[in-house]
């Protein structure tokens, strides 16, 4: 469907149309109607002059759109624009014109207000002499919006209508058929039997993707496809989503876009109940996200275990149920000059849904190992406010069990080696192979609560107060690291006759956003002010563990405090475009953002920190496993941020467009930073080829977080099992180790591609990129003492306390290239059903470039401590270099069928200080297979399988198989206890999973 303007804004517009009609008084309609009469006499009765020799048809159509205002509403099937004619008319009117046009061009038209809706003369009278029965219809979507435009056919034949602007039509059926085919571009065909009937209403179903869905991401102007974006951008529709069969967002992108990873570490503290997630080989914090275009509050979680994401800060992707969503658009491009500080590897927009028919989603999936069961139940509605607004609500409630994929101790010899100890250990190590080690998913509930709301105010100015929000609750338990008597004796005192313990980390987490908002038009100039709130909270609790100091006294749970991180962010949002200019379009956006952050840490009780025998030195403190924080970690820290831009895209010709953004941020702790972009898109080869190009640079503040975050915590490290202190970096004491205080980061960011629409309903789409960041943030390893106690790094340790401690710096300079390549298919016709899916696939290189260490730093050779080969191998390879996802969806009547194969490239680990122990992990192919069958057009069933030929990733066992099956740092796999490499999961250990979803409709 090819049309001046957009069909999304042609739909807005109807709806506010629709709701006009049904709210005013009769009088006042017919009052109203005869304006609408009287303006278009007054439009028709414009004199129109043209002089064209052999143009294409569609020269002399945008011609009369410049001379009249009217806009031209085609299918390129019917109407061929790029048929050549010779057309010449003086000073004659709009009806006069059109009528000689269509004869020559053979079509007929319909003028409605400003619209003009051109059809084929041959639709509907190729059979005439076979018509015999008249029927009208409506045509609409789910919500009851009208579709203009929309093409009906009478099955087996060439006879055909087309919907004008309230989505009504008339066709006269030929004798002895009884079928329609209905279809609109971005909902599924649908085969109406009008047995009987003289009038009918039909309401199409979106298609599950499509190549020309409108995506808003990346631009602040015309509404543009993901084949027409100046960038890349991924738009995923819920459906899609669902089908990977998995239940919680992260994972269902981690499984749908190959740019995107997010796999949960087992025994990583507080982090086994997050996801670390990067976008185009970038970790969590280089990611902005949105809600319905508004920023969405960082986690008050800093990933400070030795995973992949260490001292980063990302935002809870599971914080927002995927059934209250739309869609989401996943914007591969840097964008920091338009969405501000963040937006550096690109943007995540979750559009929530503004209305639905009320639904119940059940689900409920376990491994073939008969663990890690999961159970959810989704549960929405939409409703109309009067026939002005909107309102959509959404539960969601996932339940997740624990699961074991631990390994055994390989020998007792080994164990008896690793921990010094001359005691005999078999008894032990048969009662108990795994040494008390539990390994994989943790126990997790989660409840999410979302809604999304609008009421029109005035229809004439469209001025729309709008609302949306999403509170989630989570709780459950992650086991952390058994302790054995032999590692911390004494705990039989509170655990008689347990050979073990096993601590277990069981935060509260809760997350919330809220966000009010006004929008109006003045004068064609849109305005958008908002008010966005949004907190995320972490309580601390340890269960089963042990304080050592205390003895018999010990209790077994522990408040070990909590972390808390919100935001306020006001915006105010302007945008106009302007047409008939001399270029097709000039759009003109500027703005303004304030934002105040707020990060606290609160104390947990003392005998989660507390040393109940201060004069034992020999005596293990705290908490086993996660340390409380003490009062004197204790902090309540703001800051505050002001930023303003401006964004301009001319699109020079329906070809050709240039765009450019300037942004100034201004942050209350640390300075101000100017960020830039221009990008431009040239279309060819009749619109089916385009290419583009994006150059900018970047920033990201550090989060408050990275400034003000200390925490105590069990790892371990090439010596051994510690504990280790993180400081934070306000603190007065890293100033005599010469760490300065944090900086932003900045980036630079070039990509490139093309697109190609090789038919309506297939495509591909190619893009290079390369970013550059410059004073990249990392956690650093752990500085250990000296033996001198009048070295500042001993004193400095001394006085947190730890065996050795960490801290935040700007300390790398990275650079990553890869490409993207996607290629569509949708609604192909294949036998009696559809096939649609997509190849999707990301391969990417991030190279630590150079180091940045403080002459301290240097002088007393702790380079190594604090970054090390692993430290690097963490940044470039521990994370796939490749990713594919083939996706093939076939649906014929009430069945469907979705296979998808999943490609993860290999991952390399290196040591820190021996390369006999790097190693190499193999890439591995998943496959998930699931059938769905529609017992009723309100009642669906699936039953499918994740990993359907139950792949693991190697082990350590395969990685060194040529050094006995082991490493020789024992620490790696913890003497046997971890059968699969812990730091670098490629994508988690579940094995087969087996999934069945009843789906109801009311």
């Amino acid at each position: 469907m090819k049309n001046c303007y957009t069909s999304t804004d042609i739909i807005r517009r109807n709806r506010r149309r629709k709701t006009n009609l049904k709210m005013k008084l009769s009088f006042a309609a017919v009052f109203f109607f005869m304006l609408q009469l009287s303006a278009n006499s007054i439009f028709s009765q414009k004199k129109i002059d043209l002089d064209y020799k052999e143009v294409p048809l569609k020269t002399v159509l945008d011609e009369i759109k410049a001379q009249t205002d009217y806009s031209f509403f085609y299918n390129v099937k019917e109407i061929d624009d790029a048929a050549t004619v010779t057309f010449k008319v003086k000073r004659e009117t709009i009806d006069k014109v059109l009528y000689k046009l269509g004869v020559l061009a053979n079509f007929d038209f319909k003028i409605n207000e400003s619209q003009i809706v051109l059809t084929s003369k041959s639709r509907g009278t190729t059979e005439a002499s076979k018509q015999d029965m008249e029927i009208n219809g409506t045509i609409t979507d789910k919500s009851g919006t009208p579709l203009p435009g929309a093409n009906v056919l009478v099955k087996g034949t060439t006879v055909g209508a087309q919907a004008d602007f309230d989505g009504k039509f008339t066709l006269e059926v030929p004798e002895g058929k009884t079928i329609l085919e209905v279809s609109y571009i971005g909902f599924r065909t649908l085969e109406v039997d009008i047995t009987g009937k003289d009038t009918i209403t039909i309401a199409l179903e979106e298609a599950a993707a499509q190549l020309d869905d409108v995506v808003v991401v990346g631009s602040r102007g015309k509404p543009r496809t993901s084949f027409d974006s100046p960038v890349p951008v991924d738009n995923l529709k819920l459906a899609e989503l669902e089908a990977t069969g998995r239940g919680v967002l992260d994972q269902q992108l981690m499984f749908k876009v190959p740019s995107y990873n997010s796999t949960q570490q087992p025994i990583s503290d507080a982090a086994a109940h997050f996801s670390p997630a990067d976008l185009r080989g970038l970790f969590p914090s280089r990611t902005l996200v949105l809600v319905n275009g508004k920023r969405k509050n960082a986690s008050a979680l800093v990933y400070s275990y030795v995973t992949p994401g260490r001292g980063e800060v990302g935002v809870d992707m599971k914080s927002i149920p995927s059934g209250a969503l739309e869609r989401v658009e996943v914007l591969r491009d840097g964008a920091a000059a338009q969405y501000g500080s963040d937006a550096v590897a690109g943007v995540i927009n979750l559009v929530m849904k503004k209305k639905s028919d009320p639904f119940i989603n059940t689900s409920y999936s376990t491994t073939t190992e008969g663990d890690g069961q999961q159970y959810q139940i989704e549960a929405g509605f939409g409703m109309d406010i009067t026939d002005k607004g909107y309102a959509n609500f959404t539960f969601n409630y996932f339940d997740q069990s624990r699961s074991q994929r631990a390994g055994t101790v390989t020998s007792a010899a080994d164990e008896e080696a690793y921990w010094g100890v001359t005691e005999d250990l078999t008894s032990f190590l048969q009662r108990n192979p795994s040494a008390g080690f539990q390994v994989g998913l943790p126990d997790m509930t989660i409840t999410n609560i979302a809604y999304n709301m609008g009421y029109t105010l005035d229809e004439e100015s469209s001025t729309e107060v709008y609302s949306f929000g999403a509170l989630a609750n989570r709780s459950g338990s992650a086991p952390q690291f058994a302790r054995v008597p032999y590692w911390v004796p004494g705990f039989e005192q509170i655990y008689p006759g347990a050979d073990f313990f096993l601590a277990e980390m069981a935060p509260q987490i809760g997350d919330y956003t809220f966000s009010l908002g006004l929008k109006t038009t003045y004068n064609n100039w849109n305005f958008d002010l908002s008010s966005t709130m949004g907190r995320n909270r972490i309580d601390y609790y340890i269960k089963n563990s042990f304080n050592q100091s205390f003895g018999a006294g010990s209790p077994s749970d522990f408040y070990n405090g909590a972390h808390q991180f919100g935001h306020v962010v006001n915006n105010l949002d302007v945008v106009r475009t302007f047409e008939d200019i001399g270029i097709d379009a000039f759009t003109l956006a500027f703005g303004a953002e304030h934002r105040t952050e707020h990060f606290v840490t609160e104390a947990g009780e003392f005998a989660s920190y507390g040393d109940a025998t201060p004069d034992d030195p020999t005596d293990r403190t705290g908490s086993e496993s996660f340390g409380g924080f003490k009062p004197e970690n204790a902090s309540n820290d703001y800051r505050s941020n002001i930023g303003l831009y401006t964004d301009m895209t001319a699109d020079i010709s329906e070809s050709f467009l240039v765009g450019g953004a300037l942004r100034y941020e201004n942050y209350s702790d640390f300075g101000s930073n100017l960020s830039w972009k221009v990008n431009s898109r040239l279309k060819t080869f009749n619109d089916k080829l385009a290419f583009r190009v994006s150059i900018s640079s970047g920033f990201r503040a550090p989060s408050l977080h990275q400034v003000f975050y200390t925490a105590l915590t069990t790892t371990l490290t090439e010596n051994g099992v510690q504990q280790n202190g993180i400081l934070n970096n306000a603190d007065p004491a890293l100033r005599a180790l010469g760490i300065p205080k944090l900086d932003a980061e900045t980036s630079f960011n070039v990509g490139g591609g093309m697109t190609y629409r090789i038919s309506k309903n297939i495509g591909v789409t190619a893009d290079v990129y390369q970013i550059d960041v410059d004073d990249r943030i990392v956690l650093s390893g752990q500085v250990t003492p000296t033996g001198d106690p009048n070295s500042p790094i001993d004193q400095t340790l001394q006085s947190v306390n730890v065996g050795a401690a960490g801290f935040f710096l700007n300390a790398i300079d990275t650079r990553t290239q890869g490409i993207d390549i996607v290629f569509n298919y949708d609604n192909i016709a294949l036998g009696s059903g559809f096939l649609s899916g997509s190849i999707a696939a990301n391969f990417n290189k991030t190279e630590v470039k150079d180091t940045n260490f403080p002459e301290f730093i240097v002088q007393n050779n702790l380079e190594d401590a604090l970054f090390s080969r692993e430290d690097i191998s963490r940044v470039e390879s521990w994370r796939p270099r490749q990713k594919i996802v083939a996706a093939v969806n076939y649906s014929i009547n009430k069945f469907r069928t979705n296979l998808s194969f999943l490609n993860y490239g290999k991952v390399t680990y290196r040591h820190p200080s021996n390369t006999d122990d790097d190693a190499t992990y193999g890439g591995k192919w998943l496959t998930d297979l699931s059938f769905s069958y529609d017992f009723t057009d309100k009642i669906t069933f699936t039953l499918g399988a994740n990993n359907l030929f139950n792949i693991y990733p190697d082990t350590f066992a395969d990685a060194y198989s040529d050094n006995g099956g082991v490493p020789n740092d024992r620490n790696l796999d913890f003497v046997g206890r971890f059968k699969y490499p812990w730091q670098t999961t490629q994508f988690g250990i579940d094995g087969t999973r087996i999934f069945s979803k009843l789906n109801f409709k009311f």
